[in-house]
């Protein structure tokens, strides 16, 4: 465990160090773009080569872990199509809950959407082609989740949900929940504190809430993780998040640092989770006396 641990954080902190570097000295956006790709995609990884380095230093085949995490059937693929439906429900009730306390503004992301695409590049949108842009994103987000996201965010779950998740006796109780959850947000805290990650005015500040935010998640993703016998669930959950979770900045009408505690990372994010965990959960119950247990 400790062989994994330095590993994954290391790598995650060396990483970030190299980019706020980088972004201190490189001025075309382009080239940071390119550079930025390549900081997330080696991020992300860390937390596998900390487990691989780990598995061997167990002295334990590498092929044969791999191949139990990723747990590959139909079992696995059904839970992994599922997987980021569960995402777009959580954006719906921070949608609906967001609207009746007043901090959601539903025609916030067509303005941001213009105001962005002038100031990059120059050119003013029209408010129905950024609609369209915006509308278009939604169900293409899907699409992300399952390919290109997915194949990021494995680089993850190999570790949290994989190596770490194995290591604490792939259950999906409360503690494992826990401290899955805590460990996989504190990874992020030198993004987070140095670079701004997700919450570019808190900064340090934003670490706690991640936490939380994180350990939300787990309860979703390892149930995920336990139902298909798999990790890949986990990953194009994860996938969704990043391609949807977003929207919820953008629809939120609170600006700044306290727009960041309040919003879809904040307070209010945290309570839609929350909601959505307590409803399947509850959907997921059988009727009393009925005589079925779900797994």
């Amino acid at each position: 465990m400790v062989v994994f641990l330095a590993v994954s954080f290391g790598l995650a902190a060396l990483l970030d160090f190299w980019f706020l570097s980088v972004r201190r000295s490189v001025a075309d956006l382009y080239a940071l773009a390119l550079y930025g790709f390549v900081w997330g995609l080696l991020r992300m990884y860390a937390p596998t080569a900390g487990a691989l380095l780990a598995i061997k230093a167990l002295r334990r085949s590498v092929v044969e872990e791999l191949k139990a995490y990723l747990g590959l059937g139909r079992r696995a693929l059904f839970y992994f199509l599922l997987a980021p439906l569960v995402v777009y429900l959580a954006v719906g009730i921070y949608l609906a809950v967001g609207l009746a306390v007043g901090v959601v503004d539903l025609g916030r992301p067509v303005k941001v959407i213009v105001e962005e695409t002038e100031r990059a590049v120059g050119l003013r949108l029209a408010e129905d082609v950024a609609r369209l842009a915006l509308v278009v994103q939604i169900p293409f987000a899907y699409v992300a989740a399952l390919s290109i996201n997915a194949f990021f965010a494995l680089g993850e779950e190999l570790g949290w949900r994989g190596y770490l998740y194995r290591r604490l006796g792939s259950r999906p109780d409360l503690r494992t929940i826990f401290v899955v959850g805590v460990v996989w947000g504190l990874w992020h805290a030198t993004a987070i504190g140095l670079l701004g990650h997700n919450y570019p005015q808190l900064r340090w500040a934003g670490v706690p809430l991640f936490v939380l935010y994180c350990v939300l998640l787990s309860a979703f993703m390892l149930r995920l993780v336990a139902a298909a016998k798999s990790v890949l669930p986990a990953a194009s959950f994860h996938g969704a998040v990043n391609a949807l979770w977003s929207l919820t900045v953008l629809f939120t009408a609170v600006e700044g640092a306290a727009g960041e505690a309040l919003g879809g990372l904040g307070a209010l994010g945290l309570a839609a989770l929350a909601a959505t965990l307590i409803l399947l959960i509850a959907v997921g119950k059988p009727p009393r006396g009925a005589g079925l247990r779900i797994h």
